[in-house]
């Protein structure tokens, strides 16, 4: 990756698209682009050779909204967060697979209350390079509130409607979960942090 970033940012310093100066920052930007390109690349493979797009896609809309605004546990390099977010996404696709047929309708229920009980309780989670300011922290938190509580919500009723668990709700609220697992890990870590700091 680190070739194809130097091809791709001395190709912009020769067109003079660049400056000199500016060269180690896009160095590095386009590095982590190329490296988050081949992770979503690997998790489009998977999910077109198992035929695994409802519940990709499924997963991402309940993770994404909430990992977005809220936050969550960050990993100590770039390398170690697509690790971690690969791996959380075979994990999820496993679970969802297993569960589509075993989960029953309270546990399906009981799934959506942790979610929504872990994300109000503990979002919004920041970075200690990506500092949520006071004033901006309530706003931050009372719209992932209502984020999950549409998410779950938007579950529920279709479980409902449809008079079973498919995998579109199934993969939201894991989608979900994870995300509140994650702001659960992240609190914890950014507490520590604190502390060090103090």
């Amino acid at each position: 990756m680190k070739q194809f970033a130097n091809a791709i940012t001395s190709f912009l310093l020769d067109e003079k698209i660049i400056e000199i100066d500016e060269l180690e920052i896009y160095r590095y930007g386009t590095e982590q682009i190329l490296i988050n390109f081949m992770v979503f690349g690997s998790i489009s493979i998977v999910a077109a050779i198992y035929n695994l797009w409802i519940a990709t896609i499924s997963m991402f809309v309940g993770f994404m909204p909430i990992r977005m605004i809220a936050g969550g546990y960050h990993a100590n390099t770039i390398r170690k967060c697509n690790i971690l977010t690969f791996s959380v996404y075979i994990s999820n696709m496993f679970a969802i697979q297993k569960l589509r047929d075993e989960i029953t309708y309270p546990q399906f229920g009981m799934l959506c209350l942790i979610t929504v009980i872990l994300i109000f309780l503990f979002a919004p989670v920041d970075h200690r390079n990506r500092e949520i300011r006071k004033e901006k922290k309530e706003h931050v938190k009372r719209y992932s509130k209502v984020i999950a509580t549409v998410l779950a919500t938007f579950s529920i009723i279709m479980v409902a409607v449809s008079n079973e668990i498919d995998i579109i709700p199934l993969g939201t609220m894991m989608g979900a979960f994870t995300a509140s697992v994650s702001l659960f890990i992240g609190s914890i870590k950014r507490r520590r942090e604190r502390n060090e700091e103090t």
